[in-house]
C-alpha cells in the first residue's frame, strides 16, 4: 500500500515539475517575441559563407567542396497526412526535382539548395535543364541561380549567358542578388567591368540582394545610378522592402531620399499604399499638404486608386480640390480611367469643371482617349462644344489620331457621312491630316 502511495506521489511531483517547466518556457518565448518585435526594423548583415577549395567542376565547386553554414537549416515540415507520407516514401531528391507537381518540385529545389554544395548545385542544374522550357520553370531558376550566386557567382553568370533571353535575364538578376548578400563590393566591381553603358541591368539584382542586409547602403547605391529604367526599378524594390518593415520605416526612408524625382516617387507610392488600406486617411493626409511636387505625386497615386474603386466618388473629390497642380494631376488620372470605360460621361464631366488648367487637361485627355476608340463620336462631341471654348487642341488631337491611322482612307470614309454638317467637319479634319502627311514626306 505504501509503495502505491509513494508511486502516485512521485508521478504527481513529475507532473507539477513538467507543468512548471512549460510555463517557464512559454514565458521565455513571450519575452523573446517582444524583443524581436522591438528589433524588427534593424537590418542585420548576413554571415559570409565559408567553403574549402579543391579542383573545380562546371558548377564552380570542387569535387570535395562543401559549404559550411553558420546557422543550422530549419527542420523540414512533415507531410500533413498518412497518404502524403506514403507517397513521399522511397522518392529520391532527383525524382522530386522532376515532379509534375510544381509545389513539390519547387520545395525539392529549395531543400537541396538551402546549404549549397557541389553535388546539390549540379543536381539542381541538371534537373532545371531537363524541365520544359518557358516561364513555368522560372521559380526553380531563381532558387538555383540565387544559391549558386552566393558561392560561385562568376561560374553561375557564365552559365546564365548560355541561356535563352528571359532565362538569362531571370538567372542573372538572381545570381547578382545572391552575390550581393555575401559580397556586395565584388558584385558591384564585376557589374562595372562587365557592362558598357550607364543603364546597367546588373544593378537591379545587386540592389535587391543588398537591401536584405544593408538597406541604407542599397539606397545610397540606387541614388548614385543615372536617371532611367534601372534606377526606377531599383527604387521600387527598395520602397517595397522599406514598406515590408512597416509604414514608419517607409516614411523614414522616403524622408531621407534626395529631393526631386526619387522622393516624389516614394511619396507617391506611400499615397497608393495608404489609399489601399484606408482611403479616408489617404485623403486627409493629402489635404493636409501644402501645394508641392510631393503633393502632386501623392495626388496622382491616390486618385488612381480611388477612381478604380468608385469613379463618381473620385470625380466628386477632385472637384472639391483647390485649383493647382495637384488637382490637375488628380483630374488627369480620373479622366484617363473614365474615358476608357465611358468616354461620353467623362466628356460631360470634363465640360462641367470650372474654367482653369484642370478643365483644359480633362478635355484634352478625353479627346486623346476617345479618338483612339471612336473618331466619329469624338468629332460629334467636339462639334457641340460651345464656340467660346478653345477647341483647337482637341481638333489637333483628333487629326493626329487620324493621321496615325490612314488619312487617305479616312478621307473616303469622311465623304460618306450622311450628316452634311458632320461630313464637312470631318472632311476638313482629314484633309488637314492628308496635307500634314504629304508635308512630312516632303511631297
Amino acid at each position: 500500500m505504501k509503495n502505491w502511495i509513494f508511486a502516485v506521489t512521485w508521478l504527481f511531483s513529475l507532473a507539477i515539475a513538467y507543468w512548471a517547466g512549460l510555463s517557464e518556457s512559454g514565458s521565455s518565448t513571450s519575452e523573446h517575441s517582444t524583443e524581436l518585435s522591438k528589433e524588427r526594423m534593424v537590418v542585420k548583415p548576413a554571415e559570409p559563407s565559408i567553403f574549402v577549395n579543391a579542383t573545380t567542376d562546371s558548377t564552380g565547386f570542387s569535387q570535395s567542396e562543401e559549404l559550411v553554414s553558420s546557422s543550422p537549416s530549419a527542420p523540414l515540415q512533415p507531410p500533413a497526412n498518412e497518404e502524403q507520407i506514403q507517397r513521399a516514401v522511397g522518392r529520391s531528391p532527383a525524382e522530386r526535382l522532376l515532379s509534375s507537381n510544381p509545389v513539390e518540385r519547387l520545395q525539392a529545389f529549395t531543400e537541396i539548395l538551402k546549404i549549397p554544395t557541389a553535388d546539390s548545385i549540379r543536381m539542381a542544374r541538371d534537373a532545371y535543364e531537363s524541365l520544359p522550357g518557358g516561364p513555368g520553370r522560372f521559380s526553380e531558376l531563381k532558387v538555383l541561380a540565387y544559391a549558386w550566386g552566393q558561392v560561385a557567382p562568376t561560374d553561375a553568370l557564365a552559365w546564365a549567358k548560355e541561356q535563352q533571353h528571359w532565362d538569362e535575364h531571370v538567372a542573372s538578376g538572381s545570381i547578382m542578388s545572391g552575390w550581393a548578400q555575401v559580397d556586395a563590393g565584388s558584385a558591384i566591381s564585376w557589374a562595372k567591368e562587365n557592362f558598357d553603358g550607364e543603364d546597367n541591368p546588373y544593378y537591379i539584382g545587386i540592389v535587391s540582394g543588398l537591401s536584405e542586409t544593408d538597406l541604407p547602403r542599397a539606397t545610397d547605391l540606387m541614388t548614385e545610378l543615372p536617371y532611367g529604367r534601372i534606377r526606377g526599378r531599383s527604387a521600387h524594390i527598395l520602397f517595397e522592402k522599406a514598406w515590408s518593415m512597416g509604414e514608419d520605416m517607409a516614411i523614414h526612408w522616403a524622408e531621407n531620399l534626395p529631393e526631386g524625382s526619387l522622393q516624389n516617387f516614394a511619396y507617391g507610392e506611400l499615397g497608393e499604399k495608404v489609399a489601399r488600406e484606408d482611403m479616408n486617411r489617404a485623403v486627409d493626409w493629402l489635404n493636409s499638404m501644402e501645394e508641392s511636387e510631393i503633393k502632386v505625386a501623392v495626388s496622382e497615386d491616390v486618385s488612381r486608386e480611388m477612381v478604380r474603386k468608385d469613379v463618381n466618388q473620385a470625380a466628386e473629390w477632385a472637384n472639391s480640390l483647390p485649383e493647382g497642380n495637384s488637382k490637375t494631376k488628380a483630374v488627369e488620372e480620373i479622366v484617363k480611367f473614365w474615358a476608357k470605360e465611358d468616354p461620353l460621361q467623362a466628356a460631360n464631366w470634363a465640360e462641367s469643371l470650372p474654367a482653369g488648367p484642370s478643365k483644359i487637361t480633362a478635355m484634352n485627355e478625353v479627346a486623346e482617349k476617345w479618338s483612339s476608340q471612336d473618331p466619329v463620336g469624338t468629332a460629334d462631341w467636339i462639334n457641340q462644344i460651345p464656340a467660346d471654348v478653345n477647341k483647337d487642341p482637341l481638333i489637333e488631337t483628333l487629326v493626329n489620331k487620324i493621321h496615325k491611322t490612314d488619312p487617305e482612307s479616312a478621307l473616303t470614309w469622311a465623304e460618306t457621312i450622311s450628316s452634311p454638317e458632320r461630313r464637312k467637319f470631318m472632311t476638313e479634319l482629314v484633309e488637314r491630316s492628308v496635307k500634314k502627311e504629304k508635308f512630312s514626306d516632303g511631297r
